[in-house]
Order: C-alpha cells, then sequence, then structure tokens
C-alpha cells in the first residue's frame, strides 16, 4: 500500500493548485450574474425569463439540498473500492456535469418567463450544484491524502488559493467581456470548457506522474453513513475547529455584503467601484500567501490561524471608525477606506489556507483511533459548514439592516455590520484557542489504513 509523501515536487504542487482555477471561475461568474440574466435587469440587453424572487428561492433551495449531499458525497468517496481508487472516478465523472449544468444554465428554452423555464432553471441548477459536490469533496480531501507534514499541507492550501484568486479574476473582470464579445451562451460555454480543463489537467496530470493513485489507500472497513458522520461530529478538535471556521467565514461574509451599501450609501460613490475594493481585498489574500506558507515552516497551523483571527477581528472593529472617519492626513475618505479594506485581505488569507491543512490533521488523528479513512467525508462536512455560515450571514445581514436601517438617511445598520464581523471573528479565535488542541503532522508518514487498525471510538 502506498503512503501520502512527506513533500511534494513543485510541479505537483501547482497541478493540484490549478483545479480550483476552474471551480473558482464558475462560482464567482453564476454569483456575479445569475439573478441579472434570468430576471431581464435593466442594461442586461436581455428579456426577462424569470422573476428575481423565483430565482433567489431556487438558489435558496439548492444551496438547502446541498447542505444534505456533501457529507453524503463524501462519505460514499471514502468507502468506494475501484481499481482507480477512491477519488479518481468522482473527479473524472463528475467534472463533464459541471462544465455541462454550467453550459446549459445560460441557454434556457424559452426568451420570456414560462412554466418550461421554472421547471428547466430548477433542474439544470441542481444539476450544476450537484456536479460540484461530486468533484469538490473529493479534491478537497487530496490535500489530506497527497502529503503528510504540516508545512507541506499548507503549501498546497497555499498554492490552491493562489490559483483560486485567478479565478475570481476570470468570474468578475474577464466574463463581462465574454459576454460583450460572445453573449451569456458563449460566456457560459467558455467558463465551462476553462473549468473542465482545468480539472482534469490536475486530475491526468497527477495520475500520469503516479501521485494521485499513490495518495489513494482503500479503507480498512467501510462503515455506514450515519456511523461515518457522528464519528466526525465525536471529535472535539473538529467541532472546535468547525465553528472557528463558521465564525471566521460569517466575519468574512459580512464584510464581502456591506461593501455595496458602504461604498453606494455612505460614501454615496458608483457601483463599479465596489470593484476596487473587493480586487483590493483579494489583492492582499494574494500577498500574504508566502507568509503564511513560510510562517508555517517555524510555526503551528493553530497559532497562525488561531492569531490571524484575533488580529482580524480586533481590525474589523477599528474599521468601524476608519472606514468612516478621516484619520490620514491629506487622504480623502475614499482612498482611506480603499487602503484599510484592503488590508484586512492579509488576516483573511488565513481562512482560506489554513483550516484545510487542520483538517488533514484531524483526519490522521481519526484515523490513527479508528483505522478507518474518512477525509471525504470531513471535507464535505466542512463544505457544508461554509454554506450554512454563507446562508446565516444573509439572515444576520439583512436583520441588522431591517432593525437598524441601510439608508443615508438611517445608516446605523451599515456601520454596525464591520464591528459585528470583528465580534465574529474574535469568537472564532476564542473557540479555536479553547478547543482545538490537537498535535499536527511533522513530517511522519500517515498510517496506513490497508494495514493496520487502532482500536478506538467511531
Amino acid at each position: 500500500m502506498a503512503r501520502a509523501a512527506a513533500s511534494l515536487p513543485l510541479a505537483d504542487k501547482l497541478l493540484y493548485g490549478v483545479a480550483s482555477l476552474g471551480n473558482s471561475a464558475l462560482f464567482w461568474s453564476q454569483s456575479l450574474w445569475l439573478v441579472f440574466f434570468y430576471s431581464g435587469a435593466e442594461g442586461s440587453g436581455v428579456p426577462e425569463r424569470l422573476p428575481a424572487a423565483l430565482v433567489g428561492v431556487a438558489l435558496g433551495v439548492g444551496r438547502f439540498i446541498e447542505i444534505f449531499d456533501d457529507p453524503v458525497i463524501g462519505w460514499w468517496s471514502d468507502r468506494t473500492r475501484s481499481r482507480w481508487g477512491r477519488r479518481i472516478p468522482f473527479l473524472l465523472l463528475g467534472t463533464p456535469l459541471v462544465a455541462i449544468g454550467f453550459w446549459l444554465i445560460w441557454n434556457p428554452p424559452d426568451p420570456e418567463a414560462t412554466v418550461l423555464n421554472i421547471i428547466f432553471f430548477f433542474v439544470i441548477l441542481q444539476l450544476f450544484f450537484l456536479g460540484r459536490t461530486i468533484v469538490e469533496a473529493p479534491y478537497d480531501a487530496l490535500q489530506a491524502e497527497l502529503v503528510s507534514t504540516s508545512p507541506e499541507r499548507v503549501s498546497l492550501g497555499a498554492w490552491k488559493v493562489f490559483f483560486g484568486i485567478f479565478g475570481v479574476v476570470i468570474g468578475l473582470v474577464l466574463s463581462p467581456l465574454l459576454i460583450g464579445a460572445f453573449g451569456f451562451g458563449g460566456m457560459g460555454l467558455v467558463l465551462a470548457v476553462v473549468a473542465a480543463a482545468a480539472l482534469y489537467t490536475m486530475l491526468f496530470g497527477l495520475w500520469r506522474r503516479g501521485t494521485l493513485r499513490a495518495s489513494e489507500p482503500l479503507p480498512a472497513e467501510r462503515p455506514p453513513l450515519f456511523r461515518s458522520l457522528l464519528g466526525a461530529l465525536r471529535h472535539r478538535a473538529f467541532l472546535a475547529l468547525a465553528a472557528s471556521f463558521m465564525l471566521f467565514n460569517l466575519g468574512y461574509q459580512l464584510l464581502i455584503m456591506l461593501l455595496p451599501f458602504y461604498l453606494i450609501v455612505w460614501l454615496g460613490v458608483s457601483r463599479d467601484d465596489v470593484t476596487w475594493f473587493t480586487g483590493g481585498v483579494t489583492l492582499f489574500v494574494l500577498l500574504a500567501l508566502p507568509g503564511m506558507t513560510f510562517g508555517a515552516r517555524r510555526l503551528s497551523k493553530r497559532a497562525l490561524y488561531a492569531g490571524s483571527m484575533a488580529a482580524l477581528g480586533l481590525y474589523l472593529i477599528f474599521l468601524a471608525v476608519g472606514a468612516y472617519q478621516p484619520i490620514l492626513p491629506a487622504m480623502g475618505l475614499f482612498a482611506q477606506a480603499l487602503v484599510l479594506v484592503s488590508l484586512s485581505g492579509l488576516g483573511f488569507a488565513a481562512l482560506f489556507v489554513f483550516p484545510g491543512a487542520m483538517v488533514a490533521d484531524v483526519i490522521d488523528d481519526d484515523a490513527r483511533r479508528t483505522g478507518q479513512g474518512r477525509a471525504a467525508i470531513y471535507y464535505g462536512m466542512f463544505k457544508t459548514l461554509e454554506k450554512l455560515a454563507q446562508a446565516a450571514s444573509a439572515v444576520l445581514f439583512g436583520v441588522i439592516l431591517g432593525l437598524f436601517g441601510s439608508t443615508s438617511a438611517e445608516p446605523l445598520g451599515i456601520q454596525l455590520v464591520m464591528p459585528i464581523a470583528g465580534a465574529a471573528v474574535l469568537a472564532g479565535f476564542a473557540v479555536v484557542y479553547l478547543g482545538y488542541h490537537l498535535r499536527e503532522a511533522a513530517g511522519g508518514p500517515m498510517l496506513d489504513l490497508g494495514e493496520s487498525r487502532v482500536a478506538g471510538p467511531s
């Protein structure tokens, strides 16, 4: 039975990371354009194909369904036995489902709002969401299986974020140009091809080098779904990490949702200026990656992750003043806010780099205690928590603005979001600091699940 490597060649890390470019490009372009396209918003150049409210309901139902299919797909991947291993079949067969589903979304059957469009939209949206789940849970599980040391797992996570940022650029910056040149259907086709090419480049590149097959030991046994889920939920370090991740993600989502209201209502600038702020945060996330990777070779992931949350939580509370009052001499409020908000990306980088690598340590600990390989189910549950955080942030954001106001005449709600986001991140720091005490994978090989089984709770 092959074991996970202590380190990977740079070429393998690049191949692993490139898949996130495609996933990210599809996610952000869909988030940016889907409601705009179907609702026939002013300036879209297309008729109304579905009411905006109905599009929102369909998206909400789709997210709700995803909460359940993430751990199920993860469990299925963990217990799969095939001549291709546990992950390859899902990546191989799920990729066309993602690409075709995304392309079809932008090609509804009728040019106007009809019952057929309603049925088409819901079915194709679920097809696309299902395809993403089939691909993403096994892909994320590879981070725990390709390498066995803490620094290398952080390095893999950093490359994943690095390529994911290029996907953000494609989804948010290049997609308008593609729509202008080829229409929405053409944009959907181009990005579907890009995503499929990125995923298959990772799959066949690592497969051809022998890296992917070497990472896929077969599980010693195949426990049922409920027992697998219960075993994961009994792991105290995982629960602490999961709770901190949700709170950290909650703070990030609140900040992103706040930006249009802050810029348009509070500062009174153009809607196009939102791009400067989202781009600034993304740029500083990218700039922080080398430092995160370097620091992980000298400090524990727990220390860097918790320290980033503590610093960022306090910084967001400071932004409740710095984003609303001039404090830097010879600089206008817009420029000051752009600099200060963008700098938050240095702290948010930890949200994207460390949790995946820390889940890998949880998986190692779980395997040592139980002899079971449950990588994909852990990552699937993490995807579920990310979606729950997104849903909770939307509800909390709406409640804050509804209770305290979101207009120039009543702006208190807009002002309160930033410190509340900071408080959420600080709560995440407290949870991980108090509840996550797990020895990290320093450099030894992972437990060979095919050769030994250690007694313990499952």
